[in-house]
């Protein structure tokens, strides 16, 4: 009897106990997944440290592009050659030259050579000549390519053979990193090359950052080994590679020193090359490649990584043991609240130790899954405390109904729900295109007078079905509708290049003039009067995100640009133009279309500025 007594007491608590050994022992991956998150919670909430001295990035970033794009303009015949990636391979040679003159010790690139130069054979024998004269420094990156279908296997993209045979010296690093099924890079992207050794066999090369340092393969261990980052992309010291191809500013770095013995690697970190992985610290933005690599050769150098041993097999029955012992423990104390506070106490205590393990001694072990244990155990325990403290004051109230009015038996405890919106935004350049139609006040009057308001919606409706279609083909998004005006973004929430959304907003706004054409051509036919419209883009920062109240939110942007685009539309009128934009779209389109430069203009709230008009409104 004492033993149903018992169990009836603790069924709760047992019940979930139970179903953690169960859990667990079917989700073992899960379980996995777990401690490596609460790593990359311990790492993150640290917060960036002490890179190692000597381990420099030079970046190919979004500013060596832009410059790029605008090489033209230099007097440098070297330079005017990079308008277009990929770029000579002579360049990666004086890059490769300067690098080392200015007293690099070894150079990495995290780029491929797998097939000849576009640019001819002479800009292959550049580069290795080249590699030759710095053969001991340099280490070209490979990679093992996997491919999918009725034939599934391992290929590696190699290095084009007038590169592979410059010198015996030229060192190869396999680039490959492995994500963790949840897609994000903790391992070190060197111990993938022992991985597909195994597959490949010696034609594989080690890890670029055991390339660089001369380090043998990573031996295989109990447990994993995993990156320690130091911080956000960027953490690691970065250099433009413009500052290398651009005489004067390579004068100024080489003066500097901070190339001195250092370890370089050569990546791209523009968001176009596509080449961002997610990892710890790196948030939604990813982390290039070329950093991760640039992590593993400072935690060589370190001697260091993040150890990790994973919860043994049966771990489940750990936990679940774990779960039972605390519940039957803390059962004995009454109040709920104070049933959870022992709870988060020792929660608190687990986590405050695994923090101090990863990031003192480099160790992680399964305090996570504990830790989670340890809360989930004490908010199971406090419901159940709760629910039976519920039910027996509902007793008590049933059996004092009897004698007192509900009204003083019963206890109101509900509180009202205030429900906030909610406002997520970010800050981003964006190019906005407003549509307006001309005199469109004196037309409503005009069809209101008529009795034809239902046609006046009808065509404002075709027209926005227009304007609609035109955005969306460029991939821009339709904000909102003003009247007879449109207003719609390109750049947000799919963020893209200004160059891109540029051109975006132009195209669409040629689109738009033509169709509207289309329109009027179907109107007139109907003996209906034309619409005349003005477009006008602007380019600038915009706050953009879930904007309203609890009960209407819509996406929507504001800021700079929009502000910008609506002084626009007066000076459109003004000049009698159709499609008229800010100076900054104008420099970002460049000279892909015809411009009239209307003069100089205040804008309200900014310093004055030049605004352009589109000559034609021909998509051809």
């Amino acid at each position: 009897m004492r033993r149903v007594s018992w169990f009836k007491k603790y069924s709760t608590i047992l019940i979930f106990s139970g179903a953690i050994g169960i859990a667990g022992s079917l989700g073992h991956n899960g379980l996995l997944q777990t401690e490596l998150w609460f790593a990359d919670w311990a790492q993150e909430i640290t917060g960036p440290r002490a890179v190692p001295k000597k381990v420099v990035i030079v970046a190919i970033d979004d500013f060596s592009l832009l410059q790029a794009a605008n090489a033209d303009l230099s007097d440098h015949q070297t330079i005017q050659r990079l308008q277009q990636w990929p770029w000579p391979r002579s360049t990666h040679a004086l890059v490769l030259d300067r690098l080392i003159e200015a007293g690099a010790k070894v150079v990495g690139f995290d780029l491929l050579f797998d097939t000849p130069s576009s640019y001819g054979r002479d800009d292959d024998a550049t580069f290795a000549d080249s590699l030759r004269r710095h053969a001991g420094q340099v280490v070209l990156g490979v990679q093992a390519l996997s491919s999918q279908g009725p034939i599934a296997g391992l290929s590696l993209l190699d290095l084009t053979p007038d590169l592979k045979d410059a010198h015996p010296s030229i060192k190869r690093g396999l680039l490959n990193g492995r994500p963790d099924p949840d897609g994000v890079q903790r391992r070190l992207p060197g111990s993938t090359s022992i991985e597909f050794g195994q597959k490949l066999g010696q034609a594989v090369p080690p890890g670029m950052a055991s390339a660089l340092l001369n380090d043998k393969p990573l031996p295989v261990k109990a447990g994993l080994s995993l990156l320690a980052p130091y911080g956000p992309p960027r953490t690691i010291p970065n250099l433009s590679i413009w500052e290398l191809l651009e005489p004067k500013a390579y004068a100024s770095l080489k003066q500097s020193g901070k190339l001195q013995d250092a370890v370089v690697l050569i990546g791209p970190t523009a968001a176009v090359f596509q080449d961002l992985h997610r990892s710890v610290f790196s948030g939604s933005t990813g982390m290039p490649g070329v950093e991760l690599h640039a992590t593993e050769v400072a935690n060589r150098l370190e001697g260091r990584s993040l150890q990790f041993l994973p919860p043994m097999p049966g771990w489940s029955l750990v936990l679940a043991t774990l779960a039972a012992a605390l519940g039957i423990v803390i059962a004995g104390i009454e109040r709920p609240l104070q049933r959870l506070g022992i709870a988060a106490i020792g929660t608190g205590a687990t986590l405050l130790a695994g923090v101090l393990l990863i990031t003192k001694a480099w160790l992680v072990l399964p305090l996570g899954s504990i830790a989670i244990t340890i809360f989930a155990t004490g908010i199971v325990s406090s419901a159940d405390a709760t629910v039976k403290l519920q039910w027996q004051r509902r007793r008590l109230r049933k059996t004092l109904g009897r004698y007192l009015s509900p009204a003083v038996a019963a206890e109101i405890a509900d509180q009202p729900d205030h429900a906030d919106g909610l406002f997520q935004g970010q800050l981003v350049n964006v190019v906005v295109l407003m549509s307006d139609i001309r005199n469109f006040t004196a037309f409503t009057r005009s069809m209101t007078e008529q009795g034809e308001v239902r046609r006046l919606v009808e065509r404002l409706n075709a027209y926005f079905t227009e304007v609609v279609e035109a955005v969306h083909a460029q991939e821009g998004t339709v904000d909102k509708f003003i009247g007879d005006a449109a207003l719609a973004v390109f750049g947000a929430p799919l963020q893209r290049s200004g160059e891109l959304n540029a051109q975006a907003g132009v195209k669409t706004a040629i689109a738009i003039q033509e169709r509207l054409n289309h329109l009027n051509q179907h109107w007139i036919a109907n003996g209906q009067k034309p619409w005349e419209q003005v477009i006008v883009l602007s380019y600038g920062w915009v706050v953009s995100g879930n904007i309203g109240s609890n009960s209407r939110m819509d996406y929507t942007v504001i800021g700079d640009a929009v502000n910008t685009a609506s002084r626009l539309e007066h000076i459109a009128k003004q000049s009698n133009r159709s499609i008229v934009m800010s100076e900054a779209v104008a420099e970002l389109i460049g000279d892909q279309w015809p411009l009239e430069d209307l003069g100089e203009f205040p804008i309200k709230g900014q310093k004055p500025q030049r605004v352009f008009a589109l000559q034609t409104v021909t998509t051809s």
